[in-house]
């Protein structure tokens, strides 16, 4: 057997394990990775196009030059509480590095977005996950947790449930470090939470990202807003050139193309609930969602595990869980109309 030279927290180690891509061409309905429905902004495409020049043998701005300051106008902060990363994933993983240690706690409810177990396993973090309630609420014992770092997905992913303003709240006024709060899908969600930022809470961090409401998960960009101090302290450990020029470009394009995000948003969150209200219809459990993908248990005696292997051979594509407490379920893509039709004639011929 050959020798092993990896660290000794990574043996055995289980990375983040991105949504299945179809095997071959075209053809199939994907709806298993929470990307958008729609292509991006025809005034994202034309800024990218125009961007495509030259320029391209320079390097971008370590500061993300005009996207930086149409996020902070967009947020109305100033230009030093924002940060911008290659997805929100890189954002997450700035957080372990600027906060945390090895030996170092780092809490989070659960189940939640897996790759932060795989993300405190590198940075040898000693993980301290919450089990959430069976209606998916925060256990009392989270606020209170005394670790450096915390992470809160809300609308949490998988599960697409929504926590109100008082119980986010109280996970920030009770935390003596910094709290994360993802907020991917926030906005097909009744609120987001910037306003606990104005209020003056000096250890929170709010991420957002362009892949799910502004159509660009390809350009993996993502930011975070936050006091000055916080952020600042993402700059310290940032690579020096996180963002390549065309990502700086689509971003500041998408985020002042409000009228196109909005129309996006809207239409995620009508077919959200047509999908919902289809799904219960045919026995299906579904957690009531403020994300753009529907979380849904099949009903009693059916095995989630056959579903999705059926919808697979169908060429439907949707995310299975098999650990607990999520086995049995399925998250589902808020899609197309027609993708939506697709995917319950394919279950009307599984579950036959």
């Amino acid at each position: 057997m050959s020798k092993s030279f990896l660290k000794r927290s990574l043996l055995d180690f289980d990375p983040y394990v991105p949504g299945q891509q179809p095997p071959d061409g075209q053809g199939w309905v994907k709806l298993n990775t929470n990307e958008a429905p729609w292509p991006p902004s025809p005034k994202v495409l034309q800024a990218v196009r125009a961007a495509v020049d030259e320029s391209l043998r320079l390097y971008p701005s370590p500061t993300w030059g005009a996207a930086r300051e149409a996020i902070a106008r967009h947020h109305g902060v100033g230009a030093d509480q924002v940060a911008l990363g290659n997805g929100a994933d890189e954002l997450i993983a700035m957080t372990f590095r600027a906060f945390t240690g090895a030996g170092d706690r780092v809490a989070y409810p659960y189940p939640t977005y897996s790759l932060l177990e795989p993300l405190g396993r590198m940075h040898e973090c000693v993980l301290a996950p919450h089990p959430m309630t069976a209606d998916w609420e925060l256990p009392d014992s989270f606020a209170g947790d005394e670790a450096p770092l915390k992470f809160l997905v809300n609308p949490n992913s998988p599960t697409g449930t929504w926590l109100g303003r008082e119980a986010v709240r109280e996970v920030v006024t009770r935390s003596s470090g910094v709290v994360v709060i993802d907020e991917a899908y926030v906005d097909f969600a009744p609120e987001h939470r910037l306003d606990l930022i104005r209020e003056g809470h000096e250890n929170l961090l709010i991420l957002r990202t362009f892949s799910k409401s502004y159509a660009l998960a390809g350009m993996r960009i993502g930011y975070a807003v936050g006091p000055a101090a916080p952020v600042a302290a993402l700059n310290l450990v940032k690579d020096s050139y996180n963002l390549d020029r065309l990502a700086i470009v689509a971003a500041r394009a998408a985020i002042e193309d409000r009228e196109y995000h909005d129309r996006l948003v809207a239409f995620v969150t009508g077919e959200r609930a047509w999908l919902a209200s289809r799904l219960r219809e045919r026995g299906f459990e579904v957690a009531p969602s403020a994300a753009n993908f529907l979380f849904a248990r099949p009903p009693t005696g059916r095995d989630a595990g056959n579903v999705h292997a059926g919808l697979w051979g169908r060429r439907v594509l949707v995310r299975h869980y098999e650990q607990e407490p999520i086995a049995g379920w399925l998250r589902v893509t808020v899609g197309t109309r027609e993708q939506h039709e697709t995917l319950l004639d394919a279950l009307e011929e599984v579950m036959a």
